[in-house]
Protein backbone atom coordinates (compact mmCIF):
# COMPACT_ATOMS: atom_id res chain seq x y z
CA UNK A 1 0.00 0.00 0.00
CA UNK A 2 1.01 3.73 -0.44
CA UNK A 3 1.69 6.17 2.48
CA UNK A 4 -1.03 7.95 3.56
CA UNK A 5 -0.27 11.40 2.18
CA UNK A 6 0.69 10.10 -1.54
CA UNK A 7 -2.97 8.29 -1.84
CA UNK A 8 -4.46 11.60 -0.56
CA UNK A 9 -2.64 13.47 -3.59
CA UNK A 10 -3.16 10.94 -5.92
CA UNK A 11 -6.80 11.59 -5.13
CA UNK A 12 -7.04 14.79 -5.83
CA UNK A 13 -9.06 15.35 -9.28
CA UNK A 14 -6.83 16.55 -12.35
CA UNK A 15 -9.55 19.69 -12.91
CA UNK A 16 -7.76 21.20 -9.71
CA UNK A 17 -4.45 21.27 -12.25
CA UNK A 18 -5.63 24.37 -13.91
CA UNK A 19 -4.92 28.02 -12.99
CA UNK A 20 -1.80 30.08 -12.18
CA UNK A 21 0.80 29.59 -9.62
CA UNK A 22 1.02 31.44 -6.62
CA UNK A 23 3.41 34.31 -6.33
CA UNK A 24 4.71 32.46 -2.92
CA UNK A 25 7.52 30.53 -3.51
CA UNK A 26 7.51 28.91 -0.80
CA UNK A 27 3.81 28.06 -2.41
CA UNK A 28 4.91 27.61 -5.88
CA UNK A 29 7.65 24.96 -4.46
CA UNK A 30 4.54 22.91 -2.87
CA UNK A 31 2.61 23.14 -5.33
CA UNK A 32 4.77 21.92 -7.48
CA UNK A 33 5.74 19.02 -5.96
CA UNK A 34 1.89 17.65 -5.84
CA UNK A 35 1.13 17.87 -8.88
CA UNK A 36 4.35 15.79 -9.66
CA UNK A 37 2.97 13.10 -7.27
CA UNK A 38 -0.10 13.70 -8.66
CA UNK A 39 1.53 12.90 -12.29
CA UNK A 40 3.50 9.75 -10.24
CA UNK A 41 6.44 11.11 -10.91
CA UNK A 42 7.92 10.05 -7.81
CA UNK A 43 11.55 10.31 -8.45
CA UNK A 44 11.27 13.86 -9.44
CA UNK A 45 9.35 14.81 -6.41
CA UNK A 46 11.62 13.20 -4.42
CA UNK A 47 13.92 15.53 -5.82
CA UNK A 48 11.61 18.79 -5.42
CA UNK A 49 10.85 17.62 -2.02
CA UNK A 50 14.14 17.54 -0.85
CA UNK A 51 14.49 21.00 -2.64
CA UNK A 52 11.99 22.43 -0.57
CA UNK A 53 12.85 21.46 2.96
CA UNK A 54 16.48 22.53 2.03
CA UNK A 55 15.29 26.04 1.15
CA UNK A 56 12.77 25.59 4.01
CA UNK A 57 14.07 23.65 6.64
CA UNK A 58 11.36 24.61 9.29
CA UNK A 59 8.39 23.28 6.40
CA UNK A 60 6.53 20.17 8.31
CA UNK A 61 4.81 19.98 5.66
CA UNK A 62 7.48 19.33 3.31
CA UNK A 63 9.40 17.24 5.60
CA UNK A 64 6.11 15.05 5.42
CA UNK A 65 6.07 15.12 1.94
CA UNK A 66 9.67 14.15 1.38
CA UNK A 67 9.28 11.59 4.14
CA UNK A 68 6.28 9.93 2.39
CA UNK A 69 8.17 10.00 -0.60
CA UNK A 70 10.93 7.97 0.90
CA UNK A 71 8.08 5.61 2.11
CA UNK A 72 6.95 5.03 -1.29
CA UNK A 73 10.61 3.19 -2.35
CA UNK A 74 10.26 1.19 0.52
CA UNK A 75 8.42 -1.95 1.56
CA UNK A 76 4.64 -1.36 1.92
CA UNK A 77 3.88 0.01 5.57
CA UNK A 78 0.82 0.57 7.24
CA UNK A 79 2.04 3.59 9.27
CA UNK A 80 4.49 6.53 8.91
CA UNK A 81 7.30 6.71 11.50
CA UNK A 82 7.36 5.92 14.51
CA UNK A 83 6.35 8.42 17.53
CA UNK A 84 4.14 10.34 15.31
CA UNK A 85 0.72 11.24 16.04
CA UNK A 86 -0.90 9.92 12.82
CA UNK A 87 -4.29 11.16 12.99
CA UNK A 88 -3.79 14.79 14.18
CA UNK A 89 -0.80 15.41 11.84
CA UNK A 90 -2.73 13.76 8.77
CA UNK A 91 -5.43 15.90 9.34
CA UNK A 92 -3.85 19.08 9.91
CA UNK A 93 -1.37 18.05 6.89
CA UNK A 94 -4.39 16.59 4.54
CA UNK A 95 -6.37 19.98 5.20
CA UNK A 96 -3.85 22.21 4.85
CA UNK A 97 -3.09 20.48 0.94
CA UNK A 98 -6.68 20.97 0.44
CA UNK A 99 -6.40 24.28 1.23
CA UNK A 100 -3.61 25.38 -1.02
CA UNK A 101 -4.80 23.09 -3.73
CA UNK A 102 -8.04 24.77 -3.70
CA UNK A 103 -6.90 28.19 -4.11
CA UNK A 104 -4.11 27.47 -6.54
CA UNK A 105 -7.06 26.15 -8.80
CA UNK A 106 -9.91 28.40 -8.34
CA UNK A 107 -9.12 31.82 -9.68
CA UNK A 108 -12.39 33.47 -9.58
CA UNK A 109 -10.99 36.26 -7.21
CA UNK A 110 -9.03 37.60 -9.59
CA UNK A 111 -11.78 38.55 -12.37
CA UNK A 112 -14.19 39.07 -9.61
CA UNK A 113 -15.14 41.67 -6.86
CA UNK A 114 -15.23 41.23 -2.83
CA UNK A 115 -19.00 41.78 -2.08
CA UNK A 116 -17.74 43.24 1.48
CA UNK A 117 -15.77 45.89 -0.11
CA UNK A 118 -17.88 48.80 -1.64
CA UNK A 119 -15.94 52.17 -1.10
CA UNK A 120 -12.94 52.98 0.19
CA UNK A 121 -11.79 56.51 1.01
CA UNK A 122 -8.64 57.85 -1.12
CA UNK A 123 -6.43 58.42 2.38
CA UNK A 124 -6.41 54.47 2.83
CA UNK A 125 -3.97 53.11 -0.27
CA UNK A 126 -4.90 49.35 0.79
CA UNK A 127 -7.36 46.71 2.59
CA UNK A 128 -6.84 43.65 4.22
CA UNK A 129 -9.58 41.08 3.76
CA UNK A 130 -9.28 37.46 5.27
CA UNK A 131 -11.18 34.91 4.18
CA UNK A 132 -11.79 32.16 6.89
CA UNK A 133 -13.08 29.21 5.14
CA UNK A 134 -10.27 29.56 2.36
CA UNK A 135 -7.24 29.88 4.63
CA UNK A 136 -6.70 33.41 3.00
CA UNK A 137 -5.73 36.50 3.14
CA UNK A 138 -6.24 39.47 0.87
CA UNK A 139 -4.59 42.40 0.09
CA UNK A 140 -6.46 44.94 -2.09
CA UNK A 141 -4.82 48.31 -3.60
CA UNK A 142 -7.19 51.22 -3.53
CA UNK A 143 -6.95 52.37 -7.61
CA UNK A 144 -9.02 55.40 -7.20
CA UNK A 145 -11.48 53.91 -5.73
CA UNK A 146 -11.52 50.66 -7.94
CA UNK A 147 -10.41 47.52 -6.30
CA UNK A 148 -7.18 45.90 -7.52
CA UNK A 149 -6.45 43.06 -6.14
CA UNK A 150 -2.28 43.45 -4.86
CA UNK A 151 -1.55 40.05 -3.42
CA UNK A 152 -2.69 36.65 -1.23
CA UNK A 153 -1.31 34.76 1.58
CA UNK A 154 -1.88 31.47 3.15
CA UNK A 155 -3.29 32.04 7.23
CA UNK A 156 -4.17 30.04 10.02
CA UNK A 157 -7.06 31.09 12.46
CA UNK A 158 -8.78 29.79 15.72
CA UNK A 159 -8.27 26.11 16.67
CA UNK A 160 -11.71 26.33 17.38
CA UNK A 161 -12.77 27.70 14.07
CA UNK A 162 -14.43 31.42 13.21
CA UNK A 163 -17.31 33.56 14.77
CA UNK A 164 -15.52 34.55 18.16
CA UNK A 165 -18.49 35.16 20.91
CA UNK A 166 -16.35 35.23 24.17
CA UNK A 167 -13.14 35.23 25.58
CA UNK A 168 -11.05 31.95 25.34
CA UNK A 169 -13.38 29.93 23.13
CA UNK A 170 -10.34 29.86 20.55
CA UNK A 171 -12.45 30.90 17.60
CA UNK A 172 -11.13 33.93 15.18
CA UNK A 173 -14.04 37.10 15.17
CA UNK A 174 -15.87 37.70 12.14
CA UNK A 175 -15.97 41.42 11.90
CA UNK A 176 -14.28 45.01 10.23
CA UNK A 177 -11.41 46.38 12.41
CA UNK A 178 -8.57 48.34 12.05
CA UNK A 179 -4.97 47.75 13.17
CA UNK A 180 -3.64 49.59 16.55
CA UNK A 181 0.24 49.48 16.12
CA UNK A 182 3.43 47.76 14.83
CA UNK A 183 4.66 45.44 17.74
CA UNK A 184 8.34 44.11 16.60
CA UNK A 185 9.54 40.48 17.35
CA UNK A 186 12.17 41.07 19.38
CA UNK A 187 9.36 42.72 21.91
CA UNK A 188 7.65 39.69 21.86
CA UNK A 189 7.87 35.37 22.30
CA UNK A 190 8.95 33.40 19.62
CA UNK A 191 4.93 32.70 19.12
CA UNK A 192 4.58 35.72 17.58
CA UNK A 193 7.73 35.30 14.81
CA UNK A 194 8.45 38.16 13.42
CA UNK A 195 6.01 40.54 14.83
CA UNK A 196 2.30 41.54 15.19
CA UNK A 197 -0.39 44.08 14.52
CA UNK A 198 -3.42 44.00 17.14
CA UNK A 199 -6.78 44.57 16.18
CA UNK A 200 -9.79 46.45 18.05
CA UNK A 201 -11.39 43.96 18.80
CA UNK A 202 -14.10 44.37 20.67
CA UNK A 203 -15.49 46.93 17.71
CA UNK A 204 -18.36 49.16 18.39
CA UNK A 205 -20.95 46.17 16.88
CA UNK A 206 -18.89 43.58 19.03
CA UNK A 207 -19.73 45.24 22.01
CA UNK A 208 -23.37 45.81 21.25
CA UNK A 209 -23.73 42.17 20.52
CA UNK A 210 -22.23 41.42 24.06
CA UNK A 211 -18.95 39.46 22.67
CA UNK A 212 -15.98 39.35 24.95
CA UNK A 213 -12.44 38.60 25.07
CA UNK A 214 -9.45 40.64 23.37
CA UNK A 215 -6.01 40.11 22.28
CA UNK A 216 -6.68 39.38 18.69
CA UNK A 217 -3.76 40.03 16.32
CA UNK A 218 -2.72 39.63 13.01
CA UNK A 219 1.30 37.93 13.40
CA UNK A 220 4.01 35.73 12.26
CA UNK A 221 5.27 31.92 12.80
CA UNK A 222 6.73 30.55 15.80
CA UNK A 223 11.18 30.01 14.79
CA UNK A 224 10.36 25.87 14.27
CA UNK A 225 7.99 26.08 11.65
CA UNK A 226 7.60 27.87 8.69
CA UNK A 227 3.48 28.10 9.05
CA UNK A 228 1.20 27.01 11.50
CA UNK A 229 -2.00 24.35 10.19
CA UNK A 230 -5.01 25.95 8.95
CA UNK A 231 -7.04 25.79 12.29
CA UNK A 232 -3.83 26.62 15.37
CA UNK A 233 -4.42 29.56 17.03
CA UNK A 234 -5.83 30.94 19.90
CA UNK A 235 -7.98 33.10 18.04
CA UNK A 236 -5.62 35.10 16.05
CA UNK A 237 -4.72 35.62 12.41
CA UNK A 238 -1.20 33.76 11.67
CA UNK A 239 0.69 33.93 8.73
CA UNK A 240 4.45 33.03 7.61
CA UNK A 241 7.43 35.07 8.93
CA UNK A 242 7.94 36.06 5.48
CA UNK A 243 4.45 36.51 4.55
CA UNK A 244 3.95 38.34 7.52
CA UNK A 245 7.06 41.11 6.43
CA UNK A 246 5.42 41.37 3.15
CA UNK A 247 2.33 42.06 4.14
CA UNK A 248 3.87 44.75 6.67
CA UNK A 249 4.48 46.79 3.49
CA UNK A 250 0.59 47.28 2.78
CA UNK A 251 -0.83 48.07 6.22
CA UNK A 252 -0.18 51.05 8.60
CA UNK A 253 -1.41 50.84 11.54
CA UNK A 254 -4.60 53.57 12.92
CA UNK A 255 -7.54 54.52 10.73
CA UNK A 256 -5.82 53.86 7.54
CA UNK A 257 -5.76 50.54 6.99
CA UNK A 258 -9.42 48.08 7.85
CA UNK A 259 -9.37 44.84 8.09
CA UNK A 260 -11.73 43.22 6.98
CA UNK A 261 -12.70 39.30 8.44
CA UNK A 262 -14.94 37.18 6.92
CA UNK A 263 -16.24 33.94 7.30
CA UNK A 264 -16.27 33.32 3.47
CA UNK A 265 -15.91 35.99 0.78
CA UNK A 266 -18.76 36.14 -1.79
CA UNK A 267 -17.79 37.27 -5.02
CA UNK A 268 -19.83 39.28 -7.60
CA UNK A 269 -19.15 40.66 -11.15
CA UNK A 270 -17.86 44.44 -11.60
CA UNK A 271 -21.82 44.95 -12.66
CA UNK A 272 -23.21 43.80 -9.63
CA UNK A 273 -20.62 45.93 -7.18
CA UNK A 274 -21.45 48.94 -9.05
CA UNK A 275 -25.24 48.41 -8.91
CA UNK A 276 -24.51 47.66 -4.78
CA UNK A 277 -22.22 50.83 -4.82
CA UNK A 278 -24.92 53.05 -6.99
CA UNK A 279 -27.39 51.72 -3.97
CA UNK A 280 -25.55 52.64 -1.04
CA UNK A 281 -25.30 56.56 -2.50
CA UNK A 282 -29.22 56.78 -3.24
CA UNK A 283 -29.17 55.17 0.42
CA UNK A 284 -26.61 58.00 1.89
CA UNK A 285 -27.54 61.28 -0.15
CA UNK A 286 -31.80 60.31 0.80
CA UNK A 287 -30.61 60.71 4.14
CA UNK A 288 -29.07 63.63 4.41
CA UNK A 289 -31.58 65.24 2.11
CA UNK A 290 -34.42 64.40 4.70
CA UNK A 291 -32.23 65.97 7.29
CA UNK A 292 -31.55 69.30 5.49
CA UNK A 293 -35.34 69.50 4.55
CA UNK A 294 -35.68 70.01 8.87
CA UNK A 295 -38.55 67.87 8.22
CA UNK A 296 -38.42 65.87 11.32
CA UNK A 297 -40.82 62.47 10.25
CA UNK A 298 -38.92 62.29 6.96
CA UNK A 299 -35.42 62.49 8.72
CA UNK A 300 -36.29 60.20 11.53
CA UNK A 301 -38.05 57.14 9.57
CA UNK A 302 -34.32 56.61 8.43
CA UNK A 303 -33.75 54.92 12.03
CA UNK A 304 -34.90 52.14 13.75
CA UNK A 305 -37.76 52.35 16.43
CA UNK A 306 -36.77 49.01 18.20
CA UNK A 307 -32.68 48.65 17.52
CA UNK A 308 -31.34 52.30 17.26
CA UNK A 309 -28.28 53.03 19.42
CA UNK A 310 -27.16 56.58 18.81
CA UNK A 311 -24.47 57.93 20.87
CA UNK A 312 -26.03 56.21 23.57
CA UNK A 313 -29.38 56.91 23.32
CA UNK A 314 -32.14 54.56 21.93
CA UNK A 315 -34.86 55.61 19.72
CA UNK A 316 -37.26 57.64 21.91
CA UNK A 317 -34.26 59.51 23.24
CA UNK A 318 -32.41 60.59 20.45
CA UNK A 319 -35.94 61.63 18.67
CA UNK A 320 -36.28 63.98 21.93
CA UNK A 321 -33.28 65.33 21.88
CA UNK A 322 -32.94 65.98 17.87
CA UNK A 323 -36.27 67.70 18.47
CA UNK A 324 -35.19 69.60 20.86
CA UNK A 325 -31.98 70.66 19.25
CA UNK A 326 -33.24 71.72 15.74
CA UNK A 327 -36.11 73.80 17.51
CA UNK A 328 -33.94 76.94 16.63
CA UNK A 329 -32.52 75.46 13.40
CA UNK A 330 -33.24 77.49 9.76
CA UNK A 331 -31.41 75.82 7.64
CA UNK A 332 -28.66 72.92 7.67
CA UNK A 333 -26.52 71.87 4.93
CA UNK A 334 -24.36 68.62 5.21
CA UNK A 335 -21.18 66.92 3.43
CA UNK A 336 -19.12 63.85 3.27
CA UNK A 337 -16.05 62.72 2.72
CA UNK A 338 -13.70 60.14 2.92
CA UNK A 339 -16.32 57.41 2.13
CA UNK A 340 -15.83 53.82 3.26
CA UNK A 341 -18.86 51.39 3.03
CA UNK A 342 -18.72 47.89 3.63
CA UNK A 343 -21.21 44.83 3.46
CA UNK A 344 -20.76 43.77 7.05
CA UNK A 345 -19.32 39.98 7.49
CA UNK A 346 -21.26 37.67 9.32
CA UNK A 347 -24.48 39.31 8.62
CA UNK A 348 -27.20 39.43 7.21
CA UNK A 349 -27.95 42.91 5.36
CA UNK A 350 -26.02 45.32 7.40
CA UNK A 351 -23.98 48.00 5.84
CA UNK A 352 -20.84 49.79 7.51
CA UNK A 353 -20.24 53.61 6.70
CA UNK A 354 -17.43 55.74 8.14
CA UNK A 355 -16.90 58.85 6.53
CA UNK A 356 -16.18 62.24 7.60
CA UNK A 357 -18.86 64.93 8.66
CA UNK A 358 -19.46 68.62 7.88
CA UNK A 359 -22.34 70.05 9.31
CA UNK A 360 -23.58 73.60 8.68
CA UNK A 361 -26.22 75.35 9.96
CA UNK A 362 -27.70 79.09 11.16
CA UNK A 363 -26.20 78.72 14.57
CA UNK A 364 -23.64 75.41 14.60
CA UNK A 365 -20.45 74.50 12.37
CA UNK A 366 -19.14 71.55 12.86
CA UNK A 367 -16.74 68.63 11.39
CA UNK A 368 -16.79 64.93 12.58
CA UNK A 369 -16.07 61.72 11.80
CA UNK A 370 -18.98 59.10 11.74
CA UNK A 371 -19.95 56.14 11.98
CA UNK A 372 -23.22 54.53 10.62
CA UNK A 373 -24.72 50.82 10.71
CA UNK A 374 -27.94 50.09 8.69
CA UNK A 375 -29.93 47.27 8.98
CA UNK A 376 -32.22 46.52 6.03
CA UNK A 377 -35.54 44.78 8.10
CA UNK A 378 -37.73 43.72 6.25
CA UNK A 379 -37.79 45.57 2.97
CA UNK A 380 -36.42 49.01 4.26
CA UNK A 381 -33.05 50.49 5.03
CA UNK A 382 -32.79 52.21 8.80
CA UNK A 383 -29.79 53.12 10.93
CA UNK A 384 -29.11 50.57 13.84
CA UNK A 385 -26.33 52.43 15.02
CA UNK A 386 -24.80 56.24 15.12
CA UNK A 387 -21.98 57.30 16.66
CA UNK A 388 -18.45 58.67 16.55
CA UNK A 389 -15.58 56.85 14.28
CA UNK A 390 -12.94 57.15 17.01
CA UNK A 391 -9.17 56.05 16.62
CA UNK A 392 -8.65 52.57 17.76
CA UNK A 393 -6.94 52.15 21.15
CA UNK A 394 -4.15 50.09 21.52
CA UNK A 395 -4.11 46.33 22.42
CA UNK A 396 -1.59 46.03 24.88
CA UNK A 397 -2.24 42.17 25.40
CA UNK A 398 -0.31 40.13 24.13
CA UNK A 399 -1.96 36.88 25.30
CA UNK A 400 -5.07 35.58 22.82
CA UNK A 401 -8.52 35.24 24.13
Amino acid sequence: MKPVLLILLLALPTSLMAGEPPGNRYEQSLLETIKEIQGQDYDQALNSSRDLIRKYPHSRLGHMLYGDLLLAKAEPLTEIGSGIEVDSAMRDFRYEIQQRWQHDSNQSHENQYPENILFLAEDQPYVILVDQQSSRVYVYRNQGGDLQLETDYFITIGLKGYGKEKRGDQKTPIGIYHVTRHIDGSELPDLYGEGAFPLNYPNPWDIRKQRTGGGIWLHGTPSYTYNRSPWASDGCIVVSNPDFLHISNFIKPGISTPVIIAEQVNWISREQWQAQRQQVLQLLSSWIFDWESLDHDRYSSHYSRTELDAYGRNFKEWEGHKRWVNRNRTWVEIEYSKLNVFNYPGEDNLLLMQFEQSYRSNNLNIDSPKELYWHKDPEQWQIVYEGQRSFPVPDTSIVEN
